[in-house]
């Protein structure tokens, strides 16, 4: 835990607290700092002004005496403090002796938004090892290279050179950001901001020569003011971290919505050529992320929806869905979805669809519920319909499709009161609503707290991805293994020698033994129990995989 000034209220210090001084940071400098508000060293600048940062900013440039109207200085020694953190906005020949020069002022972070390290191969590489080593030596974090910063507006903090900040900045809310790409993590500011999503702390790792994914990750969970992060990962470069965050997750109950890349050959060579990242096998990933809170989303689209859904923090163990319509078409869709993705949507018992039909003749009562349009002529229906799903059908999810229908200003008022009636009584469903209107008509549907979709398909996907992140909460967190230092043998290993080693680490195999007689392979044939199946082990012949 940290209070709100970043002070760490732990006896031990957390796992990730080294990031602190980058994500909440009381004093920065910028090195590079440009008077011109739409250069990469003056965007920062720029935000950070026009967002009243809490802490003191320092630009350094050596041929400025004021940047963008405060006070600049002509080198980091020079600065009057020394600053929590540095961004570090000068070509890649300069880094490695401004870090130099930070570490000998003690600051704790920097972030690099240069380009040409190891992203390019080559010398690159060199380069960006040789400011990690120097970095460390004076135990200093760094962010990058190849980053595009970092924001925090919780605190008025923008460390980022991203230009669609300047068509707006986050929205107050509990979504953390930390994103492998600079590009996709504002691609995801700008998505949220349309959605009304509030994504106050962003994170981009760029090349991760020393800062990773998983670390942010586990810094968003751990910090009390984010409640879901939103991910975004072309490769996972530190498992030991990244599993860390994830038990981190786990025990906070805070999901992790994660759009993982790089599942296609084509995407996997993307992947390299953008942050020399490599993918890693697509399925074994998932196998890991089955162990977590972690749901993965196929896109954009479903990232906001599960993100969206996951902020009202109802994630149903056991999860089935009941539904109430003024349409039997939407129920027909609503069905075939919940079906594909394995969303129980069992019948209402037969004694409350008795009731139900006593109230209402014409209508279907076994789910979806389709009281018809004549809701809207008896509006008391809505709320009664509704509380027998969750009492008498035990539904732990509802979905109530309306349309446009649910948002023109005769009706919604009354509508909204009736569903509230039955949410206020329910706390713990995951109340979502399909509707059709602009900003203003949803509003009084938002304050109440309900989920709310246009499409009522994108809605059943997000119902269920919180069933999962239910079930995987109540699921105790699986047991890591002790692991002995590992210590490979010279030359190519045969194929039993392989599996032997495999063995002491807990991986089976079918059981085996390498004989050389006959009468010693019908032994042990009948031994294990037939079929068998009989390979030649030979050092002169490969195993063909």
């Amino acid at each position: 835990m940290q209070d709100k000034n970043n002070h760490a209220t732990n006896a031990v210090p957390s796992r990730f607290e080294s990031l602190t001084s980058l994500l909440q940071p009381r004093s920065v400098a910028v090195v590079g700092a440009s008077s011109d508000p739409t250069r990469i060293g003056g965007r920062p600048i720029s935000y950070i002004l026009r967002q009243a940062f809490q802490g003191l900013l320092m630009p350094v440039n050596p041929n400025r005496e004021e940047v963008q109207g405060i006070q600049a200085y002509a080198s980091i020694e020079a600065l009057p403090q020394t600053p929590d953190t540095a961004i570090i906005a000068l070509p890649a020949a300069q880094v490695l002796d401004t870090v130099r020069a930070l570490g000998q002022r003690g600051t704790r972070s920097a972030l690099i938004f240069s380009s040409g390290f190891s992203e390019v191969g080559g010398d690159g590489v060199v380069l960006q090892e040789a400011i990690v080593a120097e970095a460390r030596r004076w135990n200093m974090r760094l962010l990058g290279p190849n980053t595009a910063g970092v924001f925090n507006s919780n605190i008025g903090y923008y460390g980022s050179f991203a230009s669609g900040l300047e068509r707006g900045f986050p929205l107050p809310g509990r979504v953390g950001i930390a994103s492998q790409s600079g590009a996709y993590a504002a691609h995801m500011l700008g998505l949220s901001r349309a959605r009304g999503l509030g994504t106050p702390i962003m994170v981009a790792t760029g090349n991760e020569a020393d800062i990773t994914l998983g670390e942010s990750i586990g810094w968003l969970v751990e910090n009390p003011e984010i409640d879901v992060v939103m991910a975004y990962a072309e490769s996972v470069r530190d498992v030991d971290n990244f599993i860390a965050a994830l038990e981190a997750a786990h025990k906070a109950r805070k999901p992790i919505i994660l759009q993982k890349v790089g599942r296609s050959a084509l995407g996997q060579r993307a992947a390299l050529s953008h942050t020399a990242s490599l993918a890693g096998d697509d399925k074994v990933f998932d196998a890991v992320l089955r162990d977590y809170a972690v749901i993965r989303a196929d896109s954009s689209a479903e990232l906001l929806n599960m993100a969206y859904t996951a902020t009202r923090r109802i994630y149903p163990v056991s999860n089935s869905l009941g539904m109430v319509t003024i349409s039997g078409g939407a129920g027909i869709i609503v069905s075939d979805a919940a079906e594909e993705l394995g969303l129980p949507m069992p019948p209402m018992p037969d004694a409350a669809q008795a009731v139900l039909k006593e109230k209402l003749a014409f209508c279907s009562p076994i789910n979806p519920v389709d009281f018809t349009a004549h809701v809207l002529n008896d509006l008391s229906l809505a709320s009664s319909f509704t509380e027998s799903l969750i009492t008498d059908g035990g539904y732990k999810s509802v979905i109530a499709f309306f349309s446009q229908a649910g948002t023109v200003p005769s009706i919604a008022p009354r509508l909204c009161a009736e569903f509230k009636k039955v949410k206020d009584a329910h706390p713990d469903i995951l109340f979502v609503m399909s509707l059709i209107g602009d900003a203003e008509q949803v509003v009084p549907y938002e304050k109440e707290g309900f989920v709310l979709f246009e499409d009522p398909t994108q809605a059943v996907t997000a119902i269920h991805a919180m069933g999962r992140l239910g079930d995987a909460f109540a699921r105790p967190l699986p047991t890591r293994p002790t692991l002995t230092p590992l210590s490979l043998p010279a030359g190519t290993l045969s194929e039993a020698d392989s599996k032997a080693l495999l063995a002491e680490f807990g991986i089976a195999s079918v059981p085996e033994r390498v004989l050389k007689k006959v009468e010693e392979a019908e032994r042990y044939a009948e031994q294990i129990g037939y079929p068998v199946v009989m390979k030649i082990a030979s050092a002169d012949i490969l195993h063909k995989s």
